[in-house]
């Protein structure tokens, strides 16, 4: 078994989702995008042959705004995927377990906003102090770990591993990284030994 710590910065986010729109994205809006261009041809041709008419304009017109549109779909989406992560402002730690037949990672969920207050009675009233262990204390009840886990046979599981990271392709919705940044020349070696003999 293999265990690795390890966080994602957001380039790393980035670079990850790049490499899975390439893998899943890409070959469905590949054949969708000839078709648009021949699409946009003959609204050309129609506006050519007869340019008093309104067909080739229009053919045209909605071609090339649903070509723009399917491309700028994937880039919107991985923007908002971006935004909504910063404005967590947390990063959150994970453990990855590499078993024989299934994969284990535990993601610590850190909530938004602990707050605690320890206060202390006297005869001059109600008084907030500082107690940092109290504080400490809260914060480590309130981080709770979620455990995701992947079966193989069970699961359609892909790796691709680039100069920075590896990534794991759970379906065409799900994704998980693991940084090469957070790993020794051993584990890079067993990771990839790994995906290479169960993927």
């Amino acid at each position: 078994m293999t265990e690795i710590n390890y966080t994602n910065t957001i380039p790393e986010i980035k670079r990850a989702y790049a490499l899975f729109r390439r893998k899943y994205a890409l070959p469905r809006m590949l054949p969708m995008t000839v078709l648009l261009i021949v699409t946009i041809i003959f609204g050309i041709d129609f506006i050519r042959k007869n340019p008093s008419g309104y067909v080739g304009y229009i053919l045209t017109a909605l071609s090339a705004g649903m070509l723009i549109s399917l491309w700028s779909r994937p880039f919107l989406a991985a923007r908002r995927l971006i935004s909504t992560i910063e404005a967590l402002g947390k990063d959150e730690k994970y453990i990855a377990r590499f078993l024989d037949d299934r994969i284990e990672i535990d993601t610590e969920i850190i909530p938004l906003e602990a707050e605690t207050e320890t206060v202390a009675i006297s005869g001059q009233g109600i008084e907030t102090v500082e107690n940092p262990k109290a504080i400490a204390e809260a914060e480590q009840e309130l981080i709770q770990a979620d455990t995701s886990v992947y079966r193989f046979g069970a699961e359609t599981l892909c790796s691709v591993e680039d100069s920075e990271l590896f990534c794991l392709f759970v379906n065409k919705a799900l994704f998980h990284i693991f940084p090469k940044r957070c790993m020794t020349s051993e584990q890079i070696e067993a990771i990839r030994t790994y995906f290479a003999e169960k993927l």
